[in-house]
């Protein structure tokens, strides 16, 4: 488990390292070097108009590790909260806080995150918030779930007699209880996130040109399919891996938390 950990730091810090610092300008064309093979200089070999693909590839990664940030910081910040507050709220709160999710469970982030692009361009920040709040909505629903769970155990109900406030049973009991599930939940649900932001820059409505993203590499390459695979290879490969990595890594380290009793204090 351990060795998962540090196959997982490794590739986001080399991805959010190669983005920052790339080894070659992604921008620099030189089309008497178009097509070339792997070597020490372009260790992935070059495009069509002679970029190097390995920058364009590492960029691609940093732009959609900030997109996933963006999504987690939305998804965890609204979900968790909201699902905590229903859940502890009475009757009258948790219905209205859970017809709140409802109407965000109604629209696909999907099509959310293609409605903003088209209006606000595609980048990072618009394409994270947009999937955030097309999501956050699972994540209060699973949290109400899960929080509704605790609060029926003994321990929580001896708090109540004992006259702790709900804040204190919800930082002290129900936190502990729900947040490790809850990160379970996430790292399955990160690939899709991924995959999504991918299909939007496969689909380029208000996309930045200039930047590569690997849904974008694999639109533009789609049409040397044929005479050089390897171009939609790198960055297909590059979003299974990025997948897997974060999906192993974190999932069975969060899944081995049991629920737990009491907490001390």
């Amino acid at each position: 488990m351990k060795r998962m950990w540090w196959v997982a730091a490794v590739v986001l810090v080399g991805l959010a390292l190669g983005g920052l610092w790339p080894p070659h300008d992604i921008d620099r064309v030189a089309l008497t070097n178009r097509h070339a093979a792997p070597s020490l200089v372009h260790p992935l070999g070059t495009d069509h108009l002679g970029r190097d693909v390995l920058s364009r590839l590492l960029l691609g990664g940093w732009r959609t590790l900030l997109v996933l940030a963006y999504v987690c910081a939305v998804m965890l910040g609204l979900g968790v909260p909201v699902g905590l507050i229903a859940a502890l709220a009475g009757p009258t709160g948790e219905a209205a806080l859970m017809r709140l999710t409802d109407f965000c469970l109604i629209v696909p982030p999907l099509v959310l995150a293609l409605a903003v692009s088209a209006l606000c361009g595609l980048s990072p920040v618009t394409a994270g918030l947009a999937l955030g709040l097309g999501s956050w909505g699972h994540y209060a629903v699973f949290v109400q779930s899960l929080a509704k769970s605790v609060l029926a155990e003994p321990y929580v109900l001896a708090a109540h007699a004992l006259g702790l406030t709900p804040a204190q049973i919800a930082i002290r009991h129900v936190a502990p209880n729900v947040l490790p599930l809850v990160i379970v939940y996430l790292a399955s649900d990160v690939g899709r996130h991924i995959v999504q932001y991918a299909a939007l820059a496969f689909l380029g409505l208000g996309a930045e040109t200039s930047r590569p993203d690997w849904g974008a590499m694999l639109f533009e390459y789609r049409g040397f399919m044929f005479e050089h695979a390897t171009l939609l290879l790198w960055p297909g490969l590059a979003i299974v891996v990025t997948v897997l990595t974060l999906h192993v890594a974190i999932e069975p380290h969060w899944g081995q938390h049991q629920r737990r009793g009491p907490t001390a204090g």
